[in-house]
């Protein structure tokens, strides 16, 4: 299935192509009609993953499967959310670093866009679970939480829902169409799809393989592209190829006392730790000093702690005009 070569070549003119340089003309013409310069990511999505795995499209659009090996293509565009003012209340841009407004640098930027996964019965549900792999694209800002939008992020992740290491993902699907969406479709109610937020808990447990990287530095300025991960579409996807290291950062208290009542230090956290560590020493920190010495958790450590309850959250109105 493997019919696109030269692979590297074509995505770095690419994403000249397609990204860097209409961002440009729409920047420059937000300037004057005072839209939006965001470009969809969806089909561009479709390009790029078929650009990554070598393996081309259907011809589909939204219809039949993305890819002609039938990989799921989902795509998260983070890049061009609206974002809004805290002092007047509207919607400023992201290239704006004041409110057109009022003035105010008091502004909420907003970073919540996410996969969806729409399963809306039984069948689509076991089309998931027997899907051979999934291929989540993600455009994100490295620098977010520091207000730096200067250099832009282009990840793709794999998931293979049959392998045994995946599992999570078909354990996170069959939680919200039985406990979330099925009970809300039989009392009428308003039902939403799965959502899977990058970077978060959900994620990181579903143990994703980061096969695609690259950075578009100083995107709006000089923009150069470096590519900082690649794993090539002849190459085995197997247990040599190491899942997504999860922070620790993310872990509750409660998760942190499961971990260390059950992982084997000597074996399993020790060789992972940035300091030379007793395990009483490691035992008698605080969560931040562990933190410090143990920022992530590879598979078998995240494996020990449960999956988290989640809950049916309702989604805000619809933006009226």
């Amino acid at each position: 299935m493997i019919t696109i070569d030269d692979n590297i070549n074509k995505i770095v003119k690419f994403i000249n192509d397609i990204i860097i340089t209409p961002r440009q003309a729409l920047l420059y013409w937000a300037g004057i009609t005072n839209q939006t310069p965001a470009a969809k990511i969806g089909y561009i999505g479709q390009h790029m993953a078929s650009l990554i795995t070598g393996v081309s499209g259907t011809r589909s659009g939204a219809r039949g499967d993305d890819l002609a090996d039938g990989t799921e293509v989902k795509s998260c565009n983070k890049i061009d959310q609206a974002d809004k003012c805290n002092n007047c209340g509207i919607r400023v841009m992201r290239h704006d670093s004041t409110c057109p407004n009022c003035g105010s640098n008091n502004i909420d930027r907003k970073d919540d866009s996410k996969w969806l996964f729409s399963v809306r019965d039984e069948y689509e549900l076991n089309q998931y679970h027997n899907l051979d792999r999934i291929l989540l694209l993600l455009m994100d800002y490295p620098g977010f939480d520091n207000n730096d939008f200067s250099d832009i992020r282009i990840s793709a992740f794999e998931i293979y829902p049959k392998e045994e290491r995946m599992r999570v993902f078909n354990e996170l699907l069959d939680n919200h169409y039985w406990n979330i969406y099925r009970p809300k479709a039989n009392e009428g109610g308003k039902t939403n799809p799965m959502n899977l937020h990058p970077w978060s808990f959900q994620f990181y447990k579903c143990n994703p393989l980061l096969v695609f990287q690259c950075l578009i530095k100083n995107i709006d300025t000089d923009p150069h592209i470096q590519i900082n991960q690649y794993v090539k579409p002849d190459c085995e996807r197997g247990n040599n190829i190491k899942t997504l290291p999860m922070p620790t950062s993310l872990l509750k208290k409660n998760e942190w006392e499961i971990l260390l009542s059950t992982a084997d230090f000597q074996n399993d956290i020790r060789p992972l730790l940035s300091q030379n560590v007793t395990e009483h020493e490691f035992l008698q920190m605080n969560f931040a000093g562990k933190k410090s010495i143990l920022p992530f958790l590879d598979e078998k450590l995240r494996g020990i702690i449960p999956l988290r309850k989640i809950v049916s959250i309702r989604q805000k109105n619809h933006y009226r005009r």
